[in-house]
This record gives structure tokens, C-alpha cells and sequence, in this order.
């Protein structure tokens, strides 16, 4: 399936494409009504071709959305009320679950509100159940592992969908129920969480990987860097000037290699924002600090707003569905567009202009 986007003067859309004769039932539905959590569609035909566009201005998709932030208790809990909100509207317009499209690059939260939009697409059938069971393992990866109670919330979600034949509106309405009390019995002990035997090989590796076992998995880690760790590091360093550190507390010094300045340099216009050193291969660019690598303090800036990669020999600038925009030269790109980075080259994001160093 091929996603393309498109930006006009007012709204971006994310595109999708298709073969039909004719129009049917669920074609109507979605593009003569606003359906409760539906993305906004509109139809348009090129013979036998037909082009969905889905509107998608004003929001980030989930994908980009947790890319650098942590998904706690709170924010799981809400989404699977917008979900099961969703999944009731659908079914209150008799249309088939199975054709939402539940991975994260296609589902869409509001900027601001976070609620949850969806992409009721035709074309797509995949039964809703395997749909979700890949969702609820991409949440369960993007949860805070500091936050116990969204842990095994989370782990009990994806237990629950590993199970056969179960039923998705009955699922979500057990887990989005009103919060009660963990210990229903009051018999004051602790609860143990118990991680299910059916998690799946990936999502065991990732937190055997991060943790080294269930046992220490909810205890956060804390380490400072000690004289070995910079003698370590300083080994993995290419040339460059040394740099002396002194660690007052074991009253040593260290002689460590500070690595040569490389990458991307974006030199800022305008003083009132920052200059950006790019040495990584994913670089994300915003307003919203914890959400991205480069924070440009601007109204005008959405909170995250662009992305620049490296793909071991050009540099590419992209624009994430912004608000209000991003231009290389004066040219103005679509959504999720990839534009080559040349010396000299003028980038503007919003109203923030910035030159291209290489």
C-alpha cells in the first residue's frame, strides 16, 4: 500500500489509492459524514482510479508523536477510550472494523488535545484483532519504564490480546473501565506482576536488552560515569584536541579525545534563535523540548515540526506535517517530502531562516 501527502494553501492531506468501479455503502459513510474520530476524507477520481484524501493538518501522527517521548499510565488508559469510542461509532454506521488501518505511521493524535483520529480506508482487510495485537506491542514498547502501574497495565493489555478469539470491544471496555483499587480483596498485600508467558520473542529481547531481567525491570537505574567509563569512551573517539577532565572526588585527571566537529551546522538568521550542530543520522526539530532534538523557541514553529537524516552520504531535510510550513530555497515541501541538503542551501522553517553549512 503506497501513502503519499500533499500540501494545498490551507491543509495537508495523507493520500491513498485504489481501483474501484464503483461507489458503494462505506464509501458514502465516510466522505458525506464526520464520523466521531474518523479522519476527515474526501474522494477523487481518475478513471478507475480513486484517490483518497485523507486531511491530516493540525495533527502528528503516533509514530512521530512518541518517537522521543515515553507513553505513561494516564495516556494509555485515554487512548483506548478514544479507540473504543471509535470502534463503537464505526459500528453505529455498520461499517467493517477490519478496514481501519492501526499502525502507528497511520493513526493520528491532535496537537494539542492529543485525541485519537483514525484511517477508515475500504481497500484494507485485515481482521481488526491482528490489527491491535500489533498496536498494543508498539505501546507496549513506547511505555515509560519508570512507571510501574503503566508496565503492567500495559503487559495485562497485550496478555489479554494474545488470547485466541477474543473479542476487541469487549477488551477495551474491561481495561477503560473506571479505575478500582488493586487490591479489590483489601487484604493490604502487594500485588506481583508476572510477565505473560505469550509476550513474543522481540518484546522479551527488547527488555532483557534494556534491563537484564523482569526482576530489576521496574527499578530505574541510576550511574555515574566513572574514570574507567570516560577511559572507555575516550578509546571509541576519533582525533582530536585533549580534553582534561578532573573528578574533584577521586582527585584524578583523565585525559580524554574530544571528537572533531562534524555533520550539519544550520546557522541561524535571526538571534533570536539558536544555531543547530546536526552529528545524528535522525535529528528532529520543534518547539516542543521534549519532543525533539532541536528546540526552536517560536510560536510559529509547531511542536515538532521537521526532521533532518543522513543516509551515510547526503543530508535530507523533511517537513512533519507542520502548521505553518518549511522551505528549502523558497520552495516550499509537502508532507514527509525528503529534499537533498546542499552548502550554501537556505532552509526556513516557519518564519525561522537558517543557512545550510557543510
Amino acid at each position: 500500500m503506497e501513502i503519499r501527502y500533499k500540501r494545498d494553501l490551507n491543509s495537508n492531506y495523507m493520500i491513498l489509492k485504489e481501483e474501484r468501479l464503483e461507489e458503494d455503502y462505506e464509501l458514502r459513510m465516510i466522505t458525506e459524514n464526520r464520523i466521531y474520530g474518523f479522519l476527515p476524507c474526501v474522494v477523487q477520481r481518475h478513471g478507475k482510479e480513486m484517490e483518497y484524501y485523507y486531511e491530516i493538518t493540525g495533527r502528528q501522527s503516533m509514530e512521530l508523536s512518541y518517537e522521543r517521548k515515553k507513553l505513561n499510565f494516564t495516556q494509555l488508559k485515554e487512548l483506548l477510550r478514544e479507540l473504543l469510542r471509535i470502534l463503537e461509532s464505526a459500528q453505529e454506521y455498520l461499517l467493517n472494523p477490519d478496514h481501519f488501518l492501526l499502525s502507528p505511521e497511520a493513526i493520528y493524535l491532535n496537537i494539542r488535545s492529543e485525541k485519537l483520529y483514525l484511517c477508515y480506508y475500504p481497500a484494507f482487510e485485515k481482521e481488526i484483532r491482528g490489527s491491535f495485537l500489533s498496536l498494543a506491542e508498539y505501546l507496549l514498547g513506547k511505555l515509560d519504564k519508570s512507571d510501574t502501574e503503566g508496565i503492567e497495565f500495559g503487559y495485562e493489555l497485550y496478555q489479554s490480546a494474545l488470547e485466541p478469539n477474543f473479542s476487541l470491544l469487549e477488551l477495551l471496555r474491561k481495561h477503560t473501565e473506571k479505575e478500582k483499587g488493586r487490591n479489590e480483596a483489601g487484604d493490604g498485600k502487594e500485588s506481583t506482576f508476572i510477565p505473560p508467558q505469550g509476550l513474543s520473542a522481540s518484546v522479551q529481547e527488547e527488555v532483557l536488552e534494556k534491563t537484564g531481567s523482569w526482576k530489576n525491570f521496574f527499578k530505574k537505574k541510576t550511574k555515574s560515569p566513572s574514570l574507567e567509563d570516560y577511559a572507555a569512551e575516550t578509546d571509541r573517539t576519533g582525533n582530536g584536541s585533549v580534553l582534561f577532565i578532573r573528578e574533584e572526588a577521586m582527585q584524578e585527571t583523565a585525559y580524554l579525545q574530544e571528537t572533531k566537529k562534524e555533520g550539519l551546522f544550520l546557522r541561524s538568521l535571526n538571534s533570536d534563535y539558536p544555531d543547530l550542530q546536526i552529528k545524528e543520522e535522525n535529528f528532529l526539530i520543534g518547539k516542543k523540548r521534549d519532543s525533539v532534538d532541536g528546540c526552536i523557541p517560536s510560536s510559529t514553529i509547531s511542536r515538532i515540526h521537521a526532521r533532518i537524516t543522513f543516509d551515510g552520504a547526503v543530508y535530507y531535510v523533511e517537513d512533519l506535517n507542520s502548521t505553518n510550513g518549511t522551505w528549502a530555497d523558497q520552495v516550499q515541501l509537502n508532507p514527509y517530502e525528503l529534499c537533498p541538503l546542499k552548502n550554501g542551501m537556505y532552509l526556513t522553517f516557519a518564519s525561522a531562516e537558517y543557512e545550510v553549512q557543510l
